[in-house]
């Protein structure tokens, strides 16, 4: 399994978590059954990594989604911008890689003008780096 559908195993589970306010372990083993080594490795440490700092990630989203209450955000858009920040703040994945994926989640998951929003809110993640959160 290359990176890019590991990311979408991780952003479908993370879309789970973001619907339910968990992350389901048997929809995990249903989703990985393709992947490699390595590509479980990246899916868990996502999840693993979202879950220990969901409280940090919701309040960069919160900061630079200015003029949208984070309730009414499309929860697809959430997962994405969940999965996309903690990438961008937590790994050494290079910022505009993580960037660039996420628009392309938005453009196959959510709504027409999604990927606009989500790219100007990892643009100032990006430039304001998120770390002081």
């Amino acid at each position: 399994m290359k990176r890019r559908a590991a990311r979408e195993t991780a952003f479908k589970l993370t879309y789970e978590m973001v619907m339910t306010g968990q992350f389901n372990p048997e929809t995990k083993d249903e989703l990985w059954v393709d992947a490699d080594k390595d590509a479980r490795s990246y899916i868990d440490s996502v999840i693993d990594g979202i879950t220990a700092h969901k409280d940090q990630l919701k309040a960069v989203i919160v900061k630079y989604a200015k003029g949208y209450e984070f309730d009414r955000i499309y929860k697809t858009d959430l997962a994405v911008l969940y999965l996309a920040c903690y990438e961008i703040m937590y790994t050494d994945t290079p910022p505009a890689v993580v960037a660039n994926e996420a628009v392309e989640l938005a453009k196959t998951y959510s709504d027409t003008k999604s990927h606009a929003f989500i790219n100007g809110i990892l643009a100032s993640v990006i430039k304001g780096d998120g770390a002081d959160e």
